[in-house]
């Protein structure tokens, strides 16, 4: 099972007790903590204990979920999924009859409908659409905002009423329970053989908090493997804490082994050491692969107008194709949605025959903790061998979700996954337009299964928000996003096209050519995280996703809304490189 792996990648995942490894980019990070969850899982098959994987992103629980099945092993006592994720399974659905905020049902706030909230209220007290209002608990219980702390409150009120929690009040109730009632913990740590962590430096403390209430339980055996790399902690402003060897022993009041993946397979040398202006850790890192040695094109531009940029970029594009690069390994991000998603579009119009892999171009991405999202991607990927896995999770989890609105489906509990699966697969609409088709499907469902809405309100709430979202975005110019079908469908194929995304959505991936736009001063770092560290960790991010190609843009023509200039990212600027 090891075989392919460097010493250091070995060491790490034979390692017995509880292990921090620090991971720089392109060390074959996933893969080892794959690895060690393939390790895991064969010296834990007998008895049955779950191995927990706490992932950033769902995209990177599926990646581990893939991997582990490429192995051909029993997954069944794996689970993969983000940190709000595990709580809402493990901790708050089997015990929220504990708290009285959550005993007579609940359902998630999504983002979407957070943000129309608090915008709605910001409107009303008066406050500017960029004021920052931090929505995150204290591991105290205590809110973390205190500069608009009135209209907190009036927010949360608002979520009460409806019997609607957020993302953070996921996490605030979670500890809550874990922390009042120490059983609940005791008796996770004795389910568990395993917690890794990974993208660790982008924790939050209610989020060490949560975990090492379970570490620090009574009984059990459960140990820790996280894995990150402080360098590229970028979520800062979104409380994310990078600790130290001392503070994360400190935390869990275990000892933890250090370990260090220091090899690059990914970059050549060259882009290695350009990147070296923006580590903050004195960490040297060698170039391993079998591109160490190869020439870097490295170009950084000031000068280009924001409306010639995609034509430009256009052009790079068409170069590196004509050069043989393979279009998935192509790459534009910029710092926020709102500049990759009408480059996405116009790029799409400039370039007909290049495929893109742009899955953030969907209406449906700030609904992602929404019940009626798990249902639609249920509808939007089609039935297939190699989708059978991954739906029949995705249904047994949707069938979970369900008991919490109080709808119980099917009697034999052996097969409800496979009978949910075969009524979703037995619906079908002529209807071309995204939204139009998803609302035909959803009626269908509701009339196959018996669930009447009227009588659900909590469930009628979210599809309500569910589609007031879609629409929304859908509607506005500056996304200028495709409304058919076919385009809702492109949200769950990852085709092997050029990945348009945002520098957070491709933490974590690689690609020979990297451009990347939009790096100026107010975006890299953005105004609420307006710090010299904070930038050159952005900047370290993007850098390194690059194999051998990087092309840099600090664009001319963007202006704030009281209308001053955009200027160039400072910590770029102040690098002095002979660029290409």
């Amino acid at each position: 099972m090891l075989k392919g792996l460097n010493k250091q990648q070995v060491t790490a995942i034979e390692a017995v007790g509880n292990i921090l490894l620090t991971a720089c980019p392109g060390s074959g990070k996933t893969r080892t903590l794959t690895h060690k969850i393939a390790y895991e899982l064969e010296k834990s098959v007998e008895s049955k204990k779950v191995i927990i994987a706490v992932t950033f992103t769902n995209r990177a629980a599926e990646e581990i979920q893939r991997r582990i099945r490429d192995f051909n092993m029993d997954d069944r006592t794996l689970w993969a999924g983000t940190i709000h994720a595990f709580c809402l399974e493990w901790i708050i659905r089997p015990y929220r009859c504990y708290l009285d905020e959550l005993k007579n049902g609940f359902s998630i706030s999504d983002e979407y409908n957070s943000e129309r909230i608090i915008n709605n209220l910001k409107t009303e007290y008066g406050l500017r659409f960029f004021d920052n209002v931090s929505t995150r608990y204290l591991p105290t219980g205590e809110k973390e905002e205190v500069t608009f702390r009135e209209l907190l409150d009036e927010y949360h009120e608002i979520l009460a009423k409806d019997k609607l929690i957020d993302f953070d009040q996921i996490l605030h109730y979670s500890y809550k329970l874990i922390s009042s009632y120490p059983k609940i913990a005791s008796i996770l740590k004795k389910m568990f053989h395993l917690i890794c962590v990974d993208e660790y430096q982008d924790t939050q403390q209610l989020q060490y908090s949560i975990l090492s209430s379970i570490i620090k339980a009574e009984g059990g055996s459960c140990k820790m493997f996280i894995v990150g790399d402080s360098d590229q902690a970028i979520y800062g402003s979104l409380g994310g804490v990078a600790k130290n060897h001392k503070e994360i022993e400190y935390e869990f009041q275990e000892t933890f082994l250090s370990k260090e993946l220091t090899g690059n397979y990914r970059s050549n040398q060259q882009i290695i050491n350009y990147n070296k202006n923006f580590q903050i850790t004195d960490v040297d890192i060698l170039a391993l692969g079998s591109n160490a040695q190869d020439r870097a094109i490295i170009k950084y531009d000031t000068e280009i107008d924001k409306d010639n940029l995609v034509v430009e970029i256009a052009r790079i594009i068409e170069e590196k194709i004509g050069e043989g690069i393979p279009e998935n390994e192509i790459c534009v991000l910029a710092p926020n949605w709102y500049l990759v998603i009408p480059m996405g579009r116009r790029l799409k119009t400039l370039l007909p025959n290049v495929k893109f892999d742009a899955v953030g171009l969907s209406p449906l991405q700030k609904n992602r903790e929404n019940i009626w999202f798990k249902i639609a991607r249920l509808f939007l990927v089609s039935p297939s061998p190699t989708s059978f896995i991954i739906r029949k999770r995705w249904s047994s989890e949707l069938l979970l979700e369900l008991e919490s609105f109080g709808i119980t489906l099917f009697e034999n509990l052996n097969f409800r996954s496979k009978k949910l699966l075969k009524v979703i697969n037995s619906i079908s609409s002529t209807n071309t337009d995204g939204i139009e088709h998803l609302e035909d499907c959803f009626s269908q469902l509701l009339d196959r299964l018996q669930i009447n809405l009227v009588s659900n309100k909590l469930l009628n709430e979210q599809l309500t928000s569910f589609i007031d979202g879609a629409k929304k975005r859908l509607n506005n110019p500056d996304f200028d996003m495709a409304k058919d079908i076919h385009s809702f469908r492109k949200m769950f194929k990852h085709e092997e096209g050029v990945v348009v995304n945002t520098c957070h959505g491709i933490k974590g991936e690689e690609f020979d050519t990297v451009i990347a736009f939009g790096l100026l001063h107010g975006k890299v770092p953005n105004w609420n995280e307006n710090n010299d560290i904070a930038a050159k960790k952005l900047l370290y991010v993007i850098c390194s996703r690059s194999k051998r190609a990087l092309y840099l843009f600090s664009e001319t023509g963007r202006t704030t809304q009281s209308g001053r200039q955009y200027c160039p990212t400072n910590q770029l600027t102040t690098v002095v490189y002979n660029y290409d």
